[in-house]
C-alpha cells in the first residue's frame, strides 16, 4: 500500500473521536426527545379527556360553519388555488363548498356535480340558491346557470361580486358578499333535467333550505382551555376536517433565531427542521376525540434550548478541527510521497549517458529518515563509483605492470630457443607468452577505448554518404560486400569515428564467418512515422545458436569453433555494444532464413 494511503487512513481513524461524540449526542438527543415526547404525550391524554368529558354538556359550542381564513388576497376568476388550505363542506355527493372572510367580505366556493345542462327561455334553468340568515330576515340569492364568465347580480340591492365557471362534471361558482352581517347560511342547487323533471340538492330538508349558524368561540371554552394549557405550551382545537377552532397559547418568550451554522448542523444531524418548532424546540402531540382533535405543543425551556445549541456547537469545532488535521495529514502524506518518489526517480537515472554515475541526491540535507536514506544512498553511490573507476582502469594497470616481466620471459625465452631450436617444451612457452602479451595489449586498448568514448563529441552528420564512403573502402578488401542506401536524407548526432570502428567491428565478424559464395549486406532505412533510423548489417551462410544469442554482446565472449593463429577475446561486439550505449543506440542479433544468415540491427533516432 501507497505511504500517502497509510497515512491518510490513520489520519481517517484520528476521525473516530469526534464521530464517537456526535453519534454520542445524536443518541443522547433521541433519548431526551423520546422522553419529553412521551411526557407530552401523558400531558395531552390528561387534556383530552378534560376536553371530552366538557364537551358532553356543551356539544352545541362547537356546532356550525367555521369560517376560515385564506392565506392570500382571493381573485375572483373561477380558480381555487387561494382555497388549498381550506377543507371542504360536502353536504351531500353532489354538492360542496368552502367558506371563508377577508376585509368584510364573506367568500363562498361552491361546487355542483351537474354535466345535464338545460335551457329553456319559457322556463325556469338551473340555479344556485344562497339563503342568509340575518338579525332582521333571510335574504336569498338566485344566481342562474349561465355561460363561463363574471355573474352580475339583476337586482340593485344584491350587493356581490361573482365568477361562473364550467367544468367537465357540473360548475363551479366563487362568489364574495359585500357588507352583510349574516350568521346563518344555507346553500341550494336546482337542476332541471327537462321541463318537467326538477332535482334538488343541499341544505335542505322536505324542499325548503336549511340555514345553519356560523360557528362562534364562546368565551367559556376559551377560559376552559386556558386553565387545562401547561405553562410554556400552545393548545387547539379543530373538527374532524381540521378547521380551527380555539387556540390557546400559554408560551411566554419567542422562539429563539439561531444562525445558519447551526441549524445547518441539526438538520444535518437529525433530518429536521428546526424552524418546525416539533423537536428542537418542542414536542408536538395530536389527539382525536369526538368532535375533532387537539393538538399540543410544549415549548422547551430556554436553558434547555441554550444548553443543545451550545453542544451542537462544541461538536461541530472539534469535528473542523479534526477535519483540518485530516487534510494537514494528507497534505503531508502527499509531501512525503512526493519526496520519495523524486529520490527514486533520481535513482532510476543515477548513470547519465556517458556512464557516469551521479551521486547528488535529493533532500541529502534533510534532518529527517528520509535525508538519512538519502546521504546513505550518496554514500552507496560515491563507493559504486570509485570501485568503477578501478575496474576501469584495473586493464591498464595490469597491462602496465605486467609488460617487464613479460618481456623479461620473452627474452629469456628467445635466447634459449636459440641455444636449443628443437626444444619443444620452449617453442611452447614462447607461443603462450606471445599469447599472453596478445591480451594484455588487447585490455589495455579496450580500457583506453571506454576512456575514449566518455571523452568523444557529437556531431550531426548524413548517414547515407557515411555509410557509403566506408562501403568503398571495404570493397577494396572484399568483394561479397553490397551496400543498399536509405530513400532520404537520414541526419543523426554520432561522434563519426565512434560509428566507423562500430561498422568495422561488425563487418570484420561477419568477414570471419562467411565464405567467398556468401553475401554481406549493408542497408539503411528510415522510419519517418517513429522518426528513427535502422541500420543492419547481414551475412549469410552461417547462423548463430539460439542459446547462445543472449549472450553474444558480453565482455570475453566467443563462440568460435575453430582454431584460430590469433587468439579471438570476444571483445569485438562488446565494444560495438559500448558504442551503441553511448549513443542511445539499441542492437541485436537475429538469424534469418531463406537464406540462412545472421542480422545485427540498429537502431537510433534522428535528427
Amino acid at each position: 500500500m501507497k505511504l500517502k494511503w497509510q497515512i491518510s487512513i490513520i489520519a481517517f481513524l484520528s476521525l473516530s473521536f469526534p464521530l464517537v461524540v456526535w453519534l454520542a449526542f445524536k443518541a443522547l438527543n433521541t433519548t431526551y426527545q423520546n422522553n419529553m415526547l412521551a411526557a407530552a404525550d401523558k400531558q395531552a391524554q390528561v387534556i383530552l379527556n378534560s376536553v371530552e368529558q366538557y364537551f358532553q354538556d356543551r356539544q352545541q359550542d362547537l356546532e356550525g360553519w367555521v369560517v376560515g381564513q385564506l392565506a392570500d388576497d382571493l381573485a375572483i376568476d373561477g380558480q381555487s388555488p387561494e382555497w388549498d388550505d381550506i377543507p371542504w363542506y360536502r353536504v351531500d355527493h353532489r354538492l360542496q363548498f368552502k367558506l371563508a372572510r377577508e376585509k368584510q367580505q364573506l367568500l363562498l366556493l361552491i361546487e355542483v356535480q351537474d354535466n345535464s345542462i338545460f335551457i329553456d327561455l319559457n322556463q325556469p334553468a338551473d340555479r344556485l340558491v344562497l339563503a342568509l340568515g340575518e338579525n332582521r330576515g333571510i335574504k336569498r340569492i338566485n344566481i342562474n346557470r349561465q355561460a363561463e364568465g363574471p355573474v352580475f347580480s339583476q337586482l340593485q340591492e344584491e350587493n356581490y361580486h361573482a365568477y361562473w365557471h364550467e367544468m367537465a362534471t357540473g360548475y363551479r361558482l366563487e362568489i364574495a358578499l359585500s357588507d352583510t352581517s349574516a350568521n346563518r347560511l344555507g346553500v341550494a342547487a336546482i337542476n332541471h333535467d327537462s321541463s318537467e323533471l326538477i332535482s334538488t340538492f343541499g341544505t335542505l330538508r322536505e324542499g325548503q333550505i336549511q340555514l345553519t349558524p356560523f360557528f362562534v368561540q364562546q368565551p367559556s371554552w376559551n377560559e376552559f382551555l386556558s386553565q387545562i394549557t401547561p405553562e410554556d405550551g400552545h393548545l387547539t382545537i379543530k373538527d374532524e376536517q381540521g378547521r380551527l377552532l380555539y387556540q390557546t397559547n400559554n408560551i411566554k418568550t419567542e422562539q429563539p433565531k439561531f444562525d445558519w451554522l447551526t441549524e445547518f448542523i441539526y438538520d444535518l444531524a437529525f433530518d429536521n427542521d428546526m424552524n418546525d418548532g416539533s423537536h428542537f424546540f418542542g414536542q408536538q402531540v395530536q389527539k382525536q376525540f369526538s368532535a375533532g382533535g387537539i393538538e399540543l405543543t410544549v415549548q422547551h425551556t430556554q436553558a434547555q434550548i441554550a444548553l443543545i445549541q451550545t453542544f451542537i456547537r462544541s461538536v461541530f469545532w472539534i469535528f473542523l478541527i479534526a477535519l483540518t488535521l485530516l487534510l494537514g495529514y494528507f497534505l503531508y502524506a502527499l509531501i512525503l510521497a512526493w519526496r520519495i518518489k523524486r529520490l527514486n526517480k533520481t535513482l532510476q537515472h543515477v548513470m547519465d549517458d556517458r556512464g557516469r554515475i551521479n551521486a547528488q541526491l535529493p533532500s541529502n540535507q534533510a534532518k529527517d529518515e528520509i535525508g538519512d536514506l538519502s546521504r546513505g544512498m550518496s554514500t552507496l553511490l560515491n563507493q559504486i563509483n570509485e570501485y568503477t573507476e578501478y575496474l576501469k582502469q584495473l586493464g591498464s594497470r595490469l597491462s602496465h605492470e605486467m609488460k617487464t616481466p613479460i618481456s623479461i620471459v620473452h627474452t629469456s625465452l628467445e635466447v634459449l630457443h636459440m641455444e636449443q631450436p628443437d626444444n619443444e617444451f620452449v617453442d611452447r612457452a614462447l607461443n603462450a607468452n606471445n599469447r599472453l602479451k596478445f591480451i594484455l595489449n588487447q585490455l589495455s586498448a579496450l580500457s583506453k577505448l571506454k576512456q575514449s568514448i566518455g571523452e568523444s563529441e557529437l556531431e550531426i552528420f548524413e548517414l547515407n554518404d557515411f555509410l557509403a564512403e566506408l562501403s568503398e573502402g571495404y570493397k577494396l578488401n572484399a568483394a561479397n560486400i553490397q551496400y543498399i542506401p536509405g530513400s532520404s536524407r537520414i541526419n543523426i548526432q554520432a561522434c563519426k569515428e565512434l560509428m566507423a570502428q562500430l561498422l568495422d567491428k561488425l563487418i570484420q565478424n561477419a568477414l570471419d564467418f562467411t565464405g567467398a559464395e556468401d553475401q554481406i549486406t549493408i542497408a539503411v532505412v528510415l522510419s519517418e512515422k517513429n522518426h528513427t533510423f535502422e541500420l543492419t548489417v547481414t551475412n549469410t551462410g552461417s547462423q548463430i545458436p539460439e542459446t547462445q544469442l543472449p549472450q553474444l554482446f558480453d565482455s570475453l565472449t566467443s563462440f568460435r569453433t575453430e582454431q584460430s593463429n590469433e587468439p579471438h577475446l570476444g571483445l569485438g561486439l562488446y565494444i560495438v555494444k559500448l558504442i551503441c550505449d553511448f549513443h542511445q543506440h539499441e542492437i541485436e542479433a537475429h538469424n534469418l532464413n531463406q537464406p540462412t544468415a545472421v542480422q545485427f540491427k540498429i537502431t537510433g533516432v534522428v535528427k
